[in-house]
């Protein structure tokens, strides 16, 4: 008996040493691909390539010093786990990726990896139809039929939601300055960032202002944190077997419970909306527009102001009818949510900071926006007038500039394409990246690349700048398709908040600031501390 048994645990053993081998040649088989082909490269290791996502770094942060690294180099060789990705570090090579060359690189990781990755169980297929999880053909057709929710004249209407919620925002800041105390930031701003979402999206009033037990909040706030757990489990699904054996169970990896709280809210206020005839004219009503046959793809409104704007938009047409459904719209509020709420309020706890810090700044976004309200006849202004601001603009992307949500960005090649003026050949399936913090600090770019200085953005200082250095929202087609959303949701914060108030630098923000590796997104540990003073008597 005792020979057996020992006979039986080295059969385990063996069969696990073989798995662990096989795995090992998996993982490391393409590790000299950029050696051989004599580019620079970052040293990979197993399992998880050039960056260990289980290190207790940001990927953003490690990825940064990369790019810091081989700054005179056009690219540089890294790994993904066991696949090569093509490091990109000039910005005439991503022009060529992003907008001029979009056709081979429409997918942001590949229906391979994505088939991995959204792998799981039901809830798990919802994130698997929002549009960063889908490529190819699949995703133009959600692009394309969404897109139109997004342009200005939608946006004009979507102003009276988000204006509502700056008078909750205001009270709080109110409250704030009375009692004079420091406070975090996007404590209040990610109130107002989802509540507005709520609104506009899910056609519910989320209550982070008034409720401190909100569901919505809470569930909302989860999805954003990532335990090591959770990057474990999507490490593991690139596992050969491992998301056949997960799709086969149906077994939900990643915060099932909240997907489905938010799930059963859009299907509910869909269902509401059929029954009733009851039409908001909200993100909701313009996601249900455009599933309708007659409706869907429609741009009649769309604007080209820019050149960024002629870059974004997708030549693509329809083959048959589309299968959209309400499960696409649900994806697509999904991915408003993960995309919009965090980033937005972030991104105006950055700007408040920044303003603590840059006194003269504040002064002068202050005089501009006092002018604005002015020339309103001391009302708030409307959606023409808070798109003239010039100042304010320069502000909110200067702020996006040093403070990108987003660092790391992939691509993965659709068809084989060689890279501008050398040799390279990006053979499909093969994956580009570049880091949006590493070419907004690129001195090439920039005058005062370490500086807050909103005058980067002057209209003399874009004139002589290469236009895809910049990447907030990305560029091209794929890039942000609820930027106008975001932006105007950004400037009604500031006009309301700063017309009032004014920020005052706080002692308990954690500097020099450090990514948390717990936010998959660029927020920092400690989260940003200020104090916030009334301008004046009775300006609010």
């Amino acid at each position: 008996l005792q020979n057996n048994t020992l006979e039986m645990w080295l059969e385990i053993f063996l069969v696990f040493i073989t798995l662990f081998v096989l795995l090992y040649r998996h993982v490391t088989k393409s590790f000299g691909k950029w050696k051989s082909l004599g580019i620079p490269y970052t040293k990979p290791s197993f399992p998880m390539g050039t960056y260990n996502f289980l290190s207790g770094r940001h990927v953003d942060e490690m990825s940064a010093e990369d790019h810091k690294k081989y700054l005179d180099q056009g690219y540089f060789g890294t790994f993904l786990l066991g696949k090569p990705v093509l490091a990109i570090n000039d910005a005439n090579f991503l022009k060529h990726i992003e907008v001029k060359d979009f056709d081979h690189f429409v997918d942001r990781t590949g229906e391979a990896a994505n088939k991995k990755m959204f792998a799981g169980g039901d809830t798990d297929k919802i994130w698997a139809k929002q549009l960063s999880g889908i490529s190819g053909d699949g995703w133009k057709e959600v692009r394309s039929a969404f897109t139109p929710i997004f342009t200005s004249g939608k946006m004009k209407g979507m102003l009276k939601f988000i204006k509502h919620i700056a008078v909750d925002l205001n009270k709080e800041m109110e409250e704030k300055a009375k009692q004079g105390e420091e406070f975090e930031l996007k404590d209040v701003y990610g109130k107002f960032s989802l509540d507005a979402l709520a609104s506009s999206a899910f056609g519910v009033n989320a209550e982070s202002f008034t409720n401190k037990d909100s569901k919505f909040v809470r569930y909302a706030a989860t999805i954003f944190k990532h335990s090591k757990l959770d990057i474990a489990i999507i490490v593991a699904k690139f596992i050969p077997g491992v998301p056949q054996l997960l799709d086969t169970l149906k077994l939900n990896t990643f915060k099932a419970k909240e997907t489905k709280y938010f799930r059963d809210i859009i299907l509910q206020t869909i269902k509401n909306r059929k029954q009733t005839n009851e039409r908001k004219n909200d993100l909701v009503d313009l996601m249900l527009d455009c599933i309708k046959e007659d409706t869907a793809g429609n741009d009649e409104d769309e604007e080209e102001s820019d050149q960024y704007e002629k870059d974004m938009k997708l030549n693509h047409t329809r083959k048959g009818k589309h299968n959209l459904d309400e499960i696409s719209i649900v994806a697509t509020a999904m991915v408003l949510l993960v995309a919009g709420y965090d980033t937005t309020g972030m991104t105006l706890s950055f700007l408040s900071y920044e303003m603590s810090k840059n006194p003269e700044a504040q002064k002068k976004l202050q005089e501009e926006i006092d002018q604005a309200y002015e020339e309103a006849g001391g009302e708030f202004p409307d959606y023409n007038a808070i798109q003239s601001l010039p100042y304010l603009d320069m502000v909110i992307h200067e702020t996006l500039r040093i403070h990108s949500p987003v660092g790391y960005n992939t691509r993965s090649a659709t068809k084989d394409y060689v890279l501008p003026g050398t040799d390279i050949v990006i053979k499909k399936d093969d994956m580009v990246s570049w880091n949006a913090k590493s070419l907004h600090f690129d001195p090439k770019y920039w005058t005062n690349p370490t500086e807050f200085y909103p005058e980067h953005f002057s209209k003399e200082e874009k004139a002589n700048r290469n236009p895809y250095a910049y990447q907030a929202f990305g560029q091209g087609p794929r890039a942000c398709i609820g930027m106008r959303f975001a932006l105007l949701e950004a400037k009604v914060a500031v006009l309301s908040v700063l017309r009032s108030f004014s920020f005052k630098e706080g002692t308990k923000t954690q500097e020099p600031l450090v990514l948390d590796v717990d936010n998959i997104l660029g927020w920092v540990k400690g989260g940003l501390w200020a104090r916030v003073e009334p301008r004046e008597e009775g300006v609010y």
